[in-house]
């Protein structure tokens, strides 16, 4: 399923990602969240979500309308990590 979806912002905190997701389910676009594997029991899930990050996945066909719709509610900054990182 992953090979299906690209990753829209990647290493996001728990709030931010649920965010970002809250706002791509209300445009239209599918998505979902998945953080980097290891055992939650360990620390438990909020622990998990700040030491791990949390990566958003849209369909490639949606990434650009994606990063539009973070960029229109957070600025140019979110929702690109290509520039962001470049």
């Amino acid at each position: 399923m992953r090979d299906e979806y690209a990753p829209l912002l990647e290493g996001a905190n728990a709030i931010e990602a649920q965010m970002a997701k809250n706002l791509l389910t209300e445009a239209g676009i599918p998505c979902f969240l998945h953080g980097q594997d290891f055992d939650v029991a360990e620390l438990g899930q909020a622990a998990h979500d700040m030491i791990r990050g949390t990566t958003v996945f849209v369909p490639p066909s949606a990434l650009e309308s994606a990063r539009a719709v973070l960029e229109g509610a957070w600025g140019k900054d979110k929702g690109n990590d290509e520039e962001a990182a470049g």
